[in-house]
């Protein structure tokens, strides 16, 4: 049952943070803070191991098969890196905590959370953008995304923060000030905020090294601004903060692209420039695995030849693809659907690539081979998992709550909030929970 509660909810997602990384954080003085009474858990994320499918169910309680949100990207072949991403709330098929914490009567604030765009149910938004070039630059960006009164009061005045000239990490500044604004002036009841200096690092560096640390600092000194504004306001003993995060990270061994040997097979036609003409099946990406789209009204004997080349790809070590399962198998075991035929499993590390003009196999140490060290995408059971750490007035204290999955951190944190999720899959973590004192009986007459 929902715990009856007046008390606040901060959520910050520190994107890629593994539960390796615990006990150094507990060197830098934000995150001992919050780890000093901290409940924790180790958690199992939703497959494909990537951003916004598994923030989605963070705010939903539910898994891509229920939410629609299947991948960081939208499919729209041809358009590789520059394709669309789920940027907007409005493919959610399912309610979130934002909608049913308003309903409540509670004031909302979401900054750089994924899948926020158009959000119902959030008071201030600042939403995720990570395909700029949808829009016409920041200010369209915005004004196409979020309300007036949150471009107007914070966006806008600080636009200048986000780094344009830069690939990554360009929202930094302008996420960590406006973020810290926001939760000092508008005091919202539940605020979500997305951190992503450690994914961030991790890609560049690998899963592991100084690199990491330095990006958990940068992450601590962001944590130390929220602790200072809400000590400020009188607001710190009144909130339930909870950390968390999305996916662990794998350091990468090779590029299996499978769309370049489609092309060589012939089921994938192009242009004399590169160009896309025509395609049978079609490998979205997806970090580490992939999803394999069908052209529709296929004949039957075409899809034999691409059931039959899957095999080939199975069997054939260079590839490194562990398994192809059809979309009816992750539905079962993983939650995971959508409009694709399969999923490509690959072996941890292997990169399940959507381009085609790169070779077919593209081994580390090759020339050719891309910058990027570290990626996700993979099975969640593989490498480091993400974490879970609460505390507050409706946590307890020192619980260890093991194992447990994305799905159940949506339902706990609607219990801490008094409010209900009756779409979510997923269920509250009860130890994690401070006892609800008994109600005071009525003194006799």
């Amino acid at each position: 049952m929902p715990l009856s509660t007046a008390h606040k909810l901060l959520v910050v997602s520190v994107d890629a943070m593994h539960t390796d990384d615990i006990p150094f954080a507990r060197t830098l003085p934000a995150f001992a803070r919050i780890l000093e009474r901290a409940s924790v858990a180790e958690i199992e994320g939703i497959y494909p191991s990537v951003t916004y499918p598994n923030h989605t169910a963070q705010t939903t309680g539910c898994p891509p098969a229920r939410t629609g949100i299947f991948n960081n990207l939208q499919f729209q072949p041809g358009g590789g890196d520059a394709s669309e991403w789920f940027w907007d709330a409005r493919a959610l098929r399912v309610p979130t905590i934002f909608e049913a914490a308003q309903q409540a009567g509670l004031t909302t604030a979401a900054v750089q959370w994924p899948v926020t765009g158009n959000a119902p149910g959030v008071d201030w938004l600042v939403p995720e953008i990570a395909c700029p070039q949808v829009f016409d630059g920041l200010e369209d960006q915005y004004l196409s995304t979020t309300d007036a009164r949150s471009f107007e009061t914070y966006i806008a005045p600080h636009l200048s923060m986000i780094h344009t000239d830069r690939r990554k990490g360009k929202y930094f500044d302008f996420v960590n000030h406006v973020s810290e604004l926001i939760l000092r002036h508008e005091r919202p009841d539940v605020m979500f905020v997305h951190l992503v200096e450690v994914d961030t690092a991790r890609h560049a560096g690998g899963s592991y090294g100084p690199h990491v640390e330095e990006a958990l600092r940068e992450v601590d000194a962001t944590l130390a601004t929220y602790l200072t504004a809400l000590e400020d306001n009188g607001d710190l003993e009144q909130t339930n903060i909870v950390l968390v995060s999305d996916h662990g990270h794998l350091d990468v061994e090779q590029h299996t692209n499978l769309n370049t040997l489609f092309v060589e097979r012939g089921f994938i036609r192009t242009g004399a420039d590169g160009e896309l003409l025509d395609w049978d099946v079609f490998c979205l990406g997806a970090g580490l695995s992939g999803q394999l789209f069908l052209a529709e009204d296929l004949p039957v004997q075409r899809r034999r030849e691409i059931e039959a080349l899957l095999v080939e790809i199975e069997s054939d070590p260079q590839y490194r693809i562990e398994k192809i399962w059809t979309a009816e198998e992750t539905r079962r075991d993983y939650g995971l659907d959508g409009p694709f035929t399969w999923v490509v499993e690959s072996e941890p590390g292997v990169i399940v690539g959507m381009l085609w003009d790169r070779r077919t196999v593209v081994r580390a140490g090759d020339e050719d081979f891309p910058p990027l060290k570290g990626s996700h995408g993979h099975a969640p059971r593989h490498g480091g998992q993400p974490v879970f750490i609460a505390t507050g007035p409706d946590f307890a204290p020192g619980v260890d709550a093991g194992r447990r999955s994305m799905l159940d951190e949506a339902p706990t944190l609607a219990a801490v909030l008094g409010i209900e999720l009756p779409d979510a899959e997923g269920v509250v973590m009860q130890e994690v929970l401070a006892e609800v004192p008994a109600a005071t009986a009525p003194a006799p007459a």
